[in-house]
């Protein structure tokens, strides 16, 4: 058959048809098809540095580049395990012949390449790097995602994008009273602010294989982003992975790691080219829970239902509830005119993690046996219980002292929570009333881990064994880590930076270049 023959771009190009002129739901039906005759299978060149070390002693590590059977690239190490200098052996006779040190570079005149990954817990890149993984980088630091803790809103905030219209593609309109079809808009070629920021992202369509075959994409996709790094005129360039998803989504953490593992042969390619003349950064949008899983979307309808609602694709009667669904996530958002009666419904599902919604100028967030508010007043916050300490932060306010109106600052806020349950959540709740998005749900619902919701047509082609959305540590906590030497200074949070402090961080005053 034809279709044995098409490469990804063919397939991207006929999907796109497919989008304009028929729609979202016959794409995903010619995706399906694609599965069943050869799953998609991509094209394209990969990485040719070698996956293993040839060599490992205590202070160097050797590979064997030109794959002769002798080493020819090595690391050195310092006293504190740290990658000090690389070495070319260039007649391989076991002596370096040439020896470039990894120097701070003060000037700012070397590139410096920034890999976005997506979907790694902080805890998961903690551990390699403990065990001398990635050792030409500083120790990573924790990096507190926004909520809701998705990729799109993530590296809005990392790459300092304007605000996206909505939570997810497919959001209420309350202008049109109708669903934007954000998935059709993409379809067509149509990038976000923060994906404008970038020298190299994979297309829509190309994006949305990666799911299908993500082992088979991730090479290709690294291999990419050194070309792209190679073309860059930019001194600053951002390279993302989105393959990185669907690893973690349908293999869990041996998916992650093998990401980890194809990002540490990028970096190692990436440093043999230059001669170590390149700085490096890495990190992750959001954390991962690590949690086979299994959709809630009927237990959620249910109680809604169960209350005198209904579940409709409009707002049409007063009682309407109307889904703002994105990928299989541990997040959803309702629209409703009742805002709390439909909070307090769908938290009866036992599948159902927290709900939010404005009450006056009050966060609310409740989980099926009470509330608390949130409240913001000049640069500080204020977690007030209602009937239950929702969010466990009684003992934490207990040590911070509050001013006699009980608002605690927001850095306080922040450095007190960042190991805890849920990070940062005064914050990353208020914001995501106030300013995340220009058109906010009406209601926001967190998942329990082992639980998501979404487009029930995704389910065809993953079986999720790891998702994220949500508030909590594991769904929110990734990693930065870089060759800079701007993260080694300890700060007043321990290192811990949210989403939107990153860039400053390691590159203080610079503003990614926007492409057409």
């Amino acid at each position: 058959m034809r279709i044995l023959l098409i490469d990804s771009r063919g397939l991207a190009r006929r999907a796109s048809y497919l989008v304009k002129w028929r729609g979202l739901r016959c794409v995903l039906r010619y995706l399906y098809l694609c599965i069943a005759l050869n799953g998609c299978a991509p094209l394209g060149p990969k990485l040719t540095f070698p996956s293993a070390a040839i060599k490992q002693t205590e202070n160097e590590t050797w590979y064997d580049v030109d794959r002769d059977g002798r080493s020819d690239f090595g690391l050195h190490r310092d006293g504190q395990g740290r990658v000090a200098s690389i070495a070319y052996d260039d007649d391989e006779d076991g002596n370096a012949d040439r020896v470039y040190r990894l120097a701070d570079d003060a000037n700012g005149a070397v590139p410096h390449v920034i890999i976005l990954l997506d979907s790694v817990p902080f805890d998961l890149m903690k551990e390699r790097w403990d065990r001398g993984d990635f050792c030409w980088f500083d120790p990573p630091v924790k990096v507190i995602a926004p909520f809701p803790s998705l990729t799109e809103l993530c590296y809005t905030r990392v790459l300092r994008a304007p605000a996206l219209a909505g939570m997810t593609d497919e959001y209420y309109d309350v202008r049109s009273k109708e669903i934007h079809r954000g998935f059709r808009d993409r379809a067509r070629g149509t990038r976000q602010p923060w994906e404008r920021r970038l020298t190299y992202s994979a297309n829509f369509f190309e994006a949305s294989l990666t799911y299908l075959d993500p082992r088979a994409w991730l090479p290709i996709e690294m291999e990419r982003m050194r070309r792209a790094v190679d073309a860059s005129p930019d001194r600053v360039t951002f390279v993302y992975a989105v393959t990185a998803s669907g690893m973690a989504c349908k293999f869990g953490r041996a998916g992650i790691e093998e990401t980890l593992d194809a990002a540490k042969q990028l970096c190692l390619q990436l440093l043999y080219e230059r001669h170590g003349a390149i700085k490096i950064s890495m990190m992750a949008d959001h954390g991962h829970n690590l949690a086979p899983s299994q959709s809630a979307q009927r237990a959620m309808e249910k109680a809604i239902s169960e209350s005198g609602f209904t579940v409709a694709k409009k707002l049409s009667h007063d009682r309407d509830v109307l889904f703002e669904l994105a990928a299989l996530v541990t997040y959803v958002g309702l629209r409703t005119v009742h805002p709390a009666e439909v909070a307090a419904s769908v938290t009866r599902a036992k599948e159902v993690e927290l709900a939010a919604y404005l009450r006056g100028n009050s966060v609310i967030v409740r989980d099926a046996q009470g509330s608390a508010a949130i409240d913001f007043r000049d640069g500080s916050f204020r977690y007030k219980v209602i009937d239950k300490d929702v969010l466990g932060y009684q003992p934490i306010i207990a040590t911070l002292k509050p001013r006699a109106d009980g608002f605690i600052t927001d850095t306080d806020w922040f450095q007190a929570t960042v190991d805890h349950q849920y990070p940062d959540g005064p914050r990353r709740l208020w914001d995501a009333f106030h300013g995340m998005v220009k058109s906010p749900p009406d209601v926001m619902v967190t998942l329990k881990d082992g639980c998501y919701a979404g487009k029930a047509s995704l389910e065809r082609f993953i079986t999720m064994k790891s998702t994220h959305g949500s508030l909590n540590q594991k769904n929110s906590a990734t990693f930065l880590m870089t060759m800079t030497r701007r993260t080694c200074a300890a700060t007043n949070t321990g290192g811990a930076l949210r989403s939107s402090d990153v860039l400053e961080k390691i590159e203080p005053g610079y503003e990614p270049r926007v492409r057409n």
